[in-house]
């Protein structure tokens, strides 16, 4: 069980991330980009918190995706860095009222499976292979799916001539839309391998049985449906009569799939 220490590093990194999207939040209505600013304090403060709960983690003997904590625990750090990497290069604005709430729900499901949905799979090198691809899969659709978000508020206020627009400009939805067909297949590969991993650990010989009826286990169920699914977003999104809105749905769709497998799969049973 991870101790009290890691948890609290995680309910404060929590609180932080809530902060810094509070602030873009209110920077974002107001029309200030000066307030959103600001929310580079706690962004900062959430990625340094998250940081400690890892090197305190990996200190005491865990791997960086060891556990559910330790796995959403990485997931709120790079979320975290992902956001600061985009107000550090000026792409994407307004990416951060997407991913700095997905940062903080990162850390409520860090806090939560660090108690009795806790489990620690380090003994098995595979599971850790399999979980680290699933955490650079999440990331790579979460940004695809916070591009997908911007495309369709572009598409929004350019079809109701909001006012919003000229307030807080965002990217052209030439840009928008390049930047999702360019996420979506580095984080279907991501996708490809996290399944790939967790078959080659499922049927090594020292685990024999994990799977007694693998063809109908829930996990095996929901990781072909989401990796359909996924190839059908890749296909729509180099498919010209699909591109535009039909991607950025498809991304965000997908993206809250990935989270929901994810979260499942920590909490299905093994057998």
């Amino acid at each position: 069980m991870p101790s009290m220490e890691a948890r609290l590093l995680s309910l404060m990194a929590l609180v932080a991330y809530a902060m810094a999207a509070l602030l873009a939040l209110i920077g974002r209505r107001s029309g200030r980009e000066g307030v959103g600013r600001w929310g580079s304090i706690p962004l900062a403060a959430g990625i340094s918190l998250s940081l400690a709960t890892l090197v305190l983690r990996i200190a005491r003997g865990h791997s960086p995706t060891s556990s559910g904590i330790d796995a959403f625990t990485l997931l709120a750090l790079l979320t975290g860095a992902v956001v600061m990497y985009f107000k550090a290069v000026d792409a994407l604005p307004g990416a951060g009222l997407v991913l700095l709430p997905l940062a903080a729900a990162w850390s409520v499901l860090a806090v939560a499976l660090g108690g009795a949905a806790y489990r620690d799979f380090t003994r098995d090198v595979w599971n850790v292979v399999h979980v680290t691809f699933a955490v650079a899969a999440a990331i790579s659709f979460a940004a695809a799916a916070a591009g997908g978000w911007l495309y369709l508020r572009k598409h929004k206020q350019l079809r109701g001539k909001d006012p919003a627009l000229f307030k807080w400009p965002l990217p052209p939805l030439e840009r928008l839309d390049r930047f999702v067909r360019h996420a979506l297949p580095a984080a279907f590969a991501l996708v490809t391998a996290t399944i790939v991993a967790g078959l080659a650990g499922a049927f090594q010989p020292e685990r024999e049985g994990y799977f007694r009826n693998w063809p109908t286990h829930p996990k095996m169920l929901m990781a072909s449906v989401t990796w359909l699914l996924y190839t059908f977003a890749l296909h729509a999104a180099y498919a010209k009569r699909f591109r535009g809105r039909a991607v950025a749905i498809l991304s965000i769709v997908g993206f809250g799939l990935l989270v929901v497998v994810l979260v499942a799969s920590m909490l299905i049973p093994k057998t």
